[in-house]
């Protein structure tokens, strides 16, 4: 399977209009034949970035793609 970061990267891409980069990741996850822990960390990673930044999920989940 691919990175997390590719995944991110491809979900923030592929994000639709008024979508929440949850829905895209889960989407790109079920592309790849992730599973629902893989879901779960990778969202796990971005709430947690999210947090401690004080920023909102979908820029958490960019800087994260880009790290």
């Amino acid at each position: 399977m691919r990175s997390e970061r590719d995944l991110l990267g491809e979900a923030l891409r592929d994000l639709q209009k008024g979508e929440t980069v949850e829905r895209a990741l889960s989407r790109i996850l079920r592309r790849y034949g992730g599973t629902y822990a893989d879901y779960v960390r990778i969202m796990g990673d971005v709430r947690d970035r999210a947090t401690r930044e004080e920023i909102p999920p979908l820029e958490a989940a960019k800087r994260l793609s880009q790290a």
